[in-house]
């Protein structure tokens, strides 16, 4: 995968994207890869 991610990553990933929705997760490697999508626990708190 060009992202480098696991192939089940990216189906939620994708998944969020299809609903146009934020992925909210702590793992480094799919908040590097899909910004602005996969945003981490914090930065989804700090929007509310």
């Amino acid at each position: 995968a060009r992202s480098g991610c696991a192939a089940y990553d990216c189906e939620f990933v994708g998944l969020a994207q299809d609903l146009r929705v934020s992925f909210v997760t702590g793992d480094r490697q799919i908040l590097a890869a899909f910004p602005p999508t996969a945003v981490s626990p914090r930065a989804f708190l700090a929007r509310r």
